[in-house]
């Protein structure tokens, strides 16, 4: 099978599968946030924030290390395992340890069970990352999908169950368990792993080089995120870091979806002709001018539509939810170039220059946003997070100019063009909506639901008569996924 043959098959079942996750995601977040508590969801930011360090060790290296290295032999797979399985057991053992501390800390008892508990998550996750990179490097998303979709419909669903009956945040920790066991069981069978009980030490060694690198740009990347859930934790009420920890998955939920759709199928990609820089250049431009492509029209439309989008996936008894959700959707764009970005740079095995990057974002966004947190409270937060978006995407400018060389204009400007011109027709159709239906300032769920249909069906119609209003990025995906054989 050919490299565009691989992509084309790999895309399919991707796309399939975020979109069958993020339909149950969605599902299961509506669901859950009508019936827990806002203080329940502030537990668990806390209680994320805190096995999130333990993520990424397990999550962060030795998996990703073995997709980058074009050659891998069965030492190499064993000596990946093996080294995530230790770390995930001597993590479980601190976490344990420490968790009457940090209860103590957070001036809440439960918090002492519920880290013991979630912390087993870590061994889980220890056999999924392996076996689910692994996968990921042989092109079988098909079976990836699969477990994924199976094991979360089974978590998802217990989780409601417990919630109904009264389990509380429990409820929430034991379906995250549940998701984590059965896909670690099915992805491990499904691997291509022949397990070895010989230390292979100096394999491990090998992949350890460039998976400490991502250890480094994972562990800030957990800062910039579930890290501010810690001092937010000790900012905000417990049920206000309930309000910001639902307002920024919220926030999310698209940028992810995107994100999880391009990068498992570009890493290995790009991994695949990392030595050949023409064509890697090709692809990580098309890839950022596909971005922003979607991710530009799709701000305009949320950042109008924040209040509808609150009412439907959080209920009525959120409205402290909708400013600093308008506020944080702002970041889509510059969040999605990032990510992009940092997939050829990890294709080219040049994790450590992306380092430095990282990591003065990870200072940058906890002290702007810790800082306007503290003063203005969650929307002065959310205003922190944006501005800090805003400098990493220029950071971003300057790394990749160094590496590649090349104009600014050839990399950032010409694949900003075909975004902002969709946002803009999108914005002129919200405000005739808007305008015609006489809805500024209001909340209609249901002029939402009908507007949004009209959107689908024209956007439909485009892809079939007129792709070309899409801009060069999206008509080119468009054709080639349409594209018999």
């Amino acid at each position: 099978m050919s490299l565009s043959d691989k992509i084309k098959h790999a895309g399919k079942w991707q796309s399939f599968s975020v979109l069958s996750l993020n339909v149950l995601k969605i599902l299961y977040f509506s669901i859950m946030t009508r019936l827990l508590l806002k203080e329940d969801y502030g537990l668990m930011a806390i209680i994320n924030a805190i096995i999130g360090v333990g993520n990424i060790f397990i999550q962060g290296g030795m998996g990703t290390a073995l997709i980058q290295r074009k050659e891998i032999n069965n030492k190499h797979v064993n000596g990946a395992l093996q080294t995530s399985l230790l770390l995930a057991l001597i993590l479980y053992a601190i976490f344990y340890i420490t968790a009457p501390f940090i209860a103590s800390a957070y001036n809440d008892l439960r918090l002492n069970n519920l880290i013991k508990v979630s912390s087993l998550n870590l061994i889980l996750l220890a056999l999924t990352n392996i076996s689910v990179n692994l996968l990921f490097k042989y092109y079988f998303f098909k079976n990836i999908a699969i477990v994924n979709i199976i094991s979360n419909i089974i978590g998802y669903g217990i989780g409601v169950y417990l919630a109904m009956n009264g389990y509380g945040v429990w409820s929430l920790v034991i379906a995250t368990l549940i998701v984590s066991l059965l896909s670690a069981t099915a992805l491990f069978y499904l691997a291509p792993i022949k397990i070895s009980f010989k230390v292979h030490y100096k394999e491990a060694r090998q992949l350890f080089s460039f998976g400490f690198g991502m250890i480094l740009l994972t562990f800030s990347s957990f800062l910039s995120r579930n890290g501010l859930n810690l001092i937010f934790g000790k900012i905000f009420a417990q049920d206000m870091l309930g309000v910001y920890e639902r307002a920024s998955r919220v926030k999310e939920i698209p940028s992810e979806f995107l994100a999880k759709v391009m990068n498992p199928v570009m890493f290995p990609m790009m991994s695949e002709i990392q030595d050949e820089n023409e064509r890697l250049i090709k692809i990580y431009k098309f890839g950022l001018g596909f971005s922003n492509s979607i991710m530009i029209p799709t701000t305009v439309f949320l950042v109008f539509f924040s209040a509808e989008i609150v009412q439907i996936l959080m209920g009525p008894n959120w409205p402290e939810a909708v400013l600093p959700l308008k506020i944080m959707f702002l970041i889509l764009t510059f969040s999605n170039a990032g990510k992009t970005t940092d997939e050829v740079i990890k294709a080219k095995g040049l994790v450590y220059k992306n380092v430095t990057r990282k990591y003065i974002f990870t200072v940058i966004i906890i002290v702007l946003s810790g800082a306007l947190g503290y003063l203005y409270g969650i929307n002065g937060a959310a205003v922190g997070i944006v501005i800090s978006h805003f400098i990493n995407y220029l950071m971003m400018i300057v790394l990749v100019k160094n590496v590649f060389k090349g104009s600014i204009g050839e990399y950032f400007y010409k694949p900003l063009l075909a975004g902002l011109r969709l946002g803009m027709y999108l914005g002129i159709l919200i405000f005739a909506y808007k305008y015609l239906f006489n809805l500024w300032g209001e909340t209609d769920v249901t002029m939402f639901v009908v507007f949004t249909l009209f959107l689908l069906i024209v956007c439909a119609g485009l892809l079939k008569f007129k792709p070309s209003v899409f801009g060069q990025y999206l008509e080119l995906a468009i054709r080639n996924t349409l594209k018999r054989g």
